[in-house]
């Protein structure tokens, strides 16, 4: 399968761009409003003021053509965001199948799960072909002509009336199973909300963090759903979740208990998604579709967070490293966010000693594990195993290469 083109970071910046000038014509036409002197009179004083009044009305049409285009640009960049992650998605289950196919050729659920991812990937497609049509029907009002008609075709159109924003598919009981909380085992879905999902797994690799999942998730057999607390201003707030994202969180190696019957990926939701569930019921969709990793911390902890970060996104000191050790020692929690732009592939080295070389993802949270003395970084990618970036696991990343690329950490620690 072939990746969605185009870059939600440019659209997006462009976007702003467009915003910003909108307001400069605001300014310039208030200025050219204002600019008439009480003793200013005579044939000059009175041919400014029509020309004013004559051209005004055409300045604020102008600002809000831009500020539309503006928008425009702004919602098409989130929904090729959205659609590339979802494509994404797709792919990593792609291969994961094909993998398994080439293990064992009679695997039947690897066979209807090539098939599912196919189908993933041709809707997320559809979504962002869609998207890209909207916004140039928009485009084409804001520039003053008429919008065209901005049919595509959807193989797929049957999930057109589904809303991704709700969860909609219902919980059971073994999300919370013994097996559950393994930190390698969570997977990130199509939500943009590795900056959420990797505070769960720095607490799923801890003792303490496990203890306090296990208290603030809770199963009640009466109501059947579960009860998750998270958060407000370090005061507990209990949100019931009965229902989970179909395209939320999964725990990748587990039973899905019949979760999926056809056309799933044969995994069930793990913690995280319940956790994205409740956090949207409290803050809404798009909380959950990309933020804060300090904020997500404080909402699911309770706990004081702490933030480090170097201006212009430079990389983590030396002794900003060692913080982050000495917080790893006492049993706390670290995420660290990783470079805004570029390309970035560099080696590391597996828990089995053997070194292989992956892509670290732009924009995007790690759960840290443990820190070397020699300032050298273990971490974990809430993509989850077989991932395409890094295929998923704990892998050591060396003290220069944190140091050239990783630029924001937030810690707290759930056991202080």
């Amino acid at each position: 399968m072939v990746g969605l083109p185009g870059s939600p970071e440019q659209i997006q910046a462009v976007s702003a761009e467009l915003v910003r000038h909108a307001a400069a014509v605001d300014e310039a036409q208030s200025t050219a409003k204002g600019a008439q002197p009480e003793v200013w009179r005579g044939a000059a004083a009175d041919a400014y003021t029509e020309a004013v009044h004559r051209t005004l009305p055409d300045a604020v049409a102008l600002a809000e053509r831009i500020r539309a285009a503006g928008g425009t640009l702004s919602r098409y960049a989130a929904a090729l965001d959205e659609a590339q992650r979802a494509y994404e998605h797709a792919q990593i289950g792609f291969d994961r199948a094909v993998n398994a196919i080439r293990r064992n050729p009679l695997d039947v659920g690897a066979l209807l799960d090539i098939g599912a991812t196919r189908m993933a990937a041709f809707g997320a497609q559809g979504r962002a072909q869609q998207a890209a049509a909207i916004a140039a029907s928009e485009l084409r009002m804001a520039a003053g002509g008429v919008a065209k008609d901005g049919s595509w075709w959807n193989p797929f159109s049957w999930g057109d009336d589904d809303d991704e924003t709700v969860p909609d598919k219902r919980v059971t009981d073994n999300i919370t199973d013994d097996d559950s909380f393994d930190p390698d085992d969570v997977s990130q879905g199509s939500i943009g909300d590795c900056f959420m999902l990797s505070s769960v797994v720095s607490l799923l690799d801890t003792d303490g963090g496990d203890e306090f999942i296990q208290d603030n998730v809770r199963w009640d057999e009466d109501k059947d759903g579960y009860w998750v607390t998270i958060y407000k201003n370090g005061s507990p707030t209990d949100v019931f979740v009965e229902n989970v994202f179909d395209h939320g969180a999964r725990q990748s190696d587990a039973d899905d208990g019949g979760w999926w019957i056809f056309g799933g990926d044969g995994e069930k939701p793990s913690i995280a998604a319940l956790y994205e569930s409740a956090i949207r019921e409290e803050y809404g969709y798009d909380f959950i579709e990309g933020g804060v990793p300090a904020d997500a911390m404080e909402i699911i902890t309770g706990r004081q967070v702490d933030e480090i970060k170097n201006d212009n996104h430079a990389g983590l000191s030396t002794s900003q490293i060692e913080s982050l050790g000495d917080v790893l020692a006492d049993g706390g929690q670290v995420v660290i966010s990783s470079p805004r732009s570029g390309d970035h592939t560099i080696d590391v080295t597996g828990p089995d000693g053997e070194s292989r070389e992956i892509d670290i993802v732009n924009t995007h949270s790690y759960a840290v594990t443990r820190v070397e003395s020699n300032g050298d970084m273990w971490m974990r990618n809430p993509w989850g195993p077989g991932n395409s970036a890094d295929g998923g696991g704990e892998f050591r990343v060396s003290a220069d290469d944190v140091g050239d690329m990783f630029w924001r950490a937030t810690s707290t620690n759930v056991t202080d």
